[in-house]
C-alpha cells in the first residue's frame, strides 16, 4: 500500500501547488485589465462625445455610450476646414522628414558611441544625455530668435531641421540596440576583410531595425502632436501644421460662425473631440500596422542598460 500511496500524495500535491499558481496569475492579470480601463475612459468619453449634439451634450454630458449618434461635430468640423489637406500635408512632411534626419543621425551616432575608440566617447555620450533633460520650453525665446536669424521660421524645412537634430534619447535607444548585437559577428567580418562601414551597412544595419523602428516612431509621434513649438515658430497658414490648424481654425469659427447652418446643432465640445481624433488618427494607424516590430524591437534589447 505504501508504494502506492505516496507518488498519489504527491501527485495531489502537485495539482494543489499548480492550482495556486494559476489563482496567483490571475490577480496581475485583473489588475492589468483595470489599470486598462482606467486608461481608455478618457478615449471613450472623446469618442462618446464626438458623437453627442449639442442637446445630449448638454442633458448627457458624462455617458460613454450616445443615446442617439450624430454625425453633425464631424460634418461641421469637415465644412470648417477648408484647408484641412494643406494642414495633413504639412504635418506628414514635418513628421516624416525630422523622423528619417533624426533616425540617420541617430544610428550613425548610436553605432559610433557603441563600437568605436575615441578620447572623450563617454564624457560626450554624458552630455548627450544631460541634454536630453533640458527643457526645450525653457529657451523658447531664443529659440525663436536663433530660427528667425537663420530664416527658418515659417518654414517645413525649420521645423524638420529643428526636431531632426534632437537627437540625445534617439541616440540613447540605438546605442543600447547595437550593444546588445554580440561584437563577434562584427569582428569575423573584420578579420574576413570588411571594411568598418561594410559591416556597418551589412550587419549592424540589418540587426539594428528594431531599434531604428521604434527611433523613427517616437520621432514621428513627438512632431506630429506638438502644439507649443510649432505654434510659436509657425504663423502662416500655408505652414501650418494639422496639430496648430485644427485649433486655430475652431476657435476662428466658434467666433464668427463661419458655417452657420450647424448653429444650434453641434457642441464646442464634441467638434473639439472630433478634431483631436482626427488629429490623432494617423499615429494610431502607425502603431497599430508596426505594432508588432516595434514591440519586437523592445524585446530585442533595444531598451536595455
Amino acid at each position: 500500500m505504501a508504494p502506492t500511496t505516496i507518488p498519489q500524495r504527491q501527485t495531489r500535491t502537485r495539482a494543489g501547488i499548480g492550482a495556486r499558481l494559476r489563482r496567483l496569475n490571475l490577480l496581475p492579470h485583473l489588475l492589468l485589465l483595470v489599470f486598462m480601463l482606467v486608461i481608455c475612459i478618457p478615449l471613450l468619453w472623446m469618442l462618446a462625445t464626438s458623437f453627442k449634439d449639442k442637446t445630449e451634450f448638454a442633458t448627457n454630458p458624462a455617458g460613454l455610450i450616445p443615446r442617439q449618434i450624430s454625425l453633425v461635430n464631424y460634418q461641421y468640423l469637415l465644412s470648417a476646414l477648408e484647408t484641412l489637406p494643406q494642414y495633413m500635408t504639412n504635418s506628414f512632411l514635418m513628421a516624416g522628414g525630422a523622423a528619417l534626419l533624426q533616425l540617420a543621425l541617430a544610428t550613425l551616432a548610436g553605432y559610433s558611441f557603441a563600437r568605436l575608440r575615441f578620447p572623450g566617447r563617454d564624457w560626450i555620450f554624458l552630455a548627450l544625455m544631460v541634454s536630453a533633460f533640458i527643457p526645450r520650453s525653457g529657451g523658447l525665446m531664443a529659440l525663436y530668435e536663433m530660427m528667425a536669424t537663420l530664416k527658418l521660421r515659417n518654414s517645413v524645412l525649420g521645423i524638420i531641421l529643428l526636431f531632426g537634430s534632437s537627437v540625445p534619447a534617439a541616440i540613447f535607444i540605438m546605442r543600447q540596440t547595437f550593444l546588445s548585437i554580440p561584437s563577434e559577428i562584427e569582428e569575423a567580418a573584420l578579420i574576413d576583410g570588411a571594411s568598418r562601414v561594410q559591416v556597418f551597412w551589412r550587419i549592424g544595419l540589418p540587426l539594428a531595425t528594431g531599434g531604428m523602428l521604434i527611433v523613427a516612431i517616437l520621432a514621428f509621434a513627438s512632431v506630429w502632436s506638438d502644439y507649443l513649438i510649432t505654434y510659436t515658430l509657425i504663423d502662416s497658414d500655408a505652414q501650418m501644421p494639422i496639430s496648430v490648424g485644427i485649433q486655430k481654425i475652431l476657435v476662428k469659427s466658434y467666433e464668427t460662425a463661419l458655417s452657420p447652418q450647424f448653429r444650434g446643432l453641434f457642441s464646442g465640445e464634441g467638434a473639439n473631440a472630433a478634431a483631436l481624433l482626427f488629429a490623432s488618427f494617423p499615429v494610431v494607424l502607425l502603431y497599430a500596422a508596426l505594432q508588432r516590430w516595434f514591440m519586437r524591437g523592445l524585446m530585442d534589447g533595444a531598451l536595455k542598460g
